[in-house]
């Protein structure tokens, strides 16, 4: 009769356990992938990860090593690493073209911005285009919208167009043999002392960084977006200024 009142038991104990929290779980892996990729940010640019150095790196970490991986066949352990590394190589040149050229690609005559050109070039004015201009007209053309606003931000994707239709207004006032009222503009301001905007010094504390590191990438975007915005401050001030000096 003692059987199956142990049996009884052991079904109540299991009963009384209290079950593993997901979240819990959820946070070990990210915790778990935050340490591989921080490993794996400290190696030599370009390097491919060998699997005796994941065995040695997880065998360095075995404790923090959550359940569902040390289950894992080591093959399939290896190519999680590598995939990962991958991952991080792929998003490192992605930024590393933006910084080297940030307008290579944008405003090529693509069929996703030939609509643009045609549309800025039969504009019958010589004042910067304004965004709810732009706006307007991506409304009226829904498929242009779509395509573009799957690729850019609102914020780039107005910039961009600006930029574009400076280069048209420039064009177009040399063709009548007249220097870039945009030019001009730009330097009346500055001969007039109207506004100075700061100019932005060269960033010493990022040179000490590693140039493979996350933080190295982080600082580097954040400045180049930074001197965007003193671009278009600069170009929206050129067709300010001469305004105001008129009235």
């Amino acid at each position: 009769m003692s059987t199956p009142i142990n049996t009884q038991n052991q079904t109540l104990e299991l009963q009384q356990m209290p079950e593993q929290n997901p979240n819990q779980h959820d946070q070990a892996a990210r915790q778990w992938e935050t340490m591989v990729r921080g490993w794996i940010s400290m190696l030599p640019e370009g390097k491919t990860v060998t699997s005796s150095e994941v065995e040695a790196w997880i065998n360095s970490n075995l404790s923090f090593l959550p359940d569902e991986f040390k289950s894992m066949p080591r093959p399939e352990l290896y190519e999680w690493f590598n995939s990962i590394a991958n991952s991080m190589r792929a998003s490192n040149e992605d930024k590393d073209s933006i910084r080297l050229d940030p307008n290579h690609a944008r405003f090529q005559r693509t069929d996703q911005w030939m609509p643009v050109y045609s549309w800025l070039e039969t504009l019958d004015t010589d004042e910067l285009i304004k965004s709810d201009d732009i706006i307007d007209w991506l409304a009226a053309n829904p498929e242009v919208k779509e395509h573009l606003y799957s690729r850019h931000s609102r914020y780039h994707l107005m910039h961009y167009i600006k930029k574009c239709h400076i280069k048209i207004l420039k064009r177009k006032e040399k063709k009548k043999g007249l220097q870039p009222t945009i030019k001009s503009n730009f330097m009346k301001a500055h001969k007039t002392g109207a506004s100075k905007l700061p100019v932005p010094l060269p960033c010493t504390t990022i040179n000490n960084l590693p140039k493979d590191s996350e933080l190295y990438a982080v600082k580097r975007n954040e400045a180049f977006r930074k001197y965007e915005l003193l671009l278009e401050l600069e170009k929206q001030l050129s067709t300010v200024v001469p305004s105001r000096e008129n009235v």
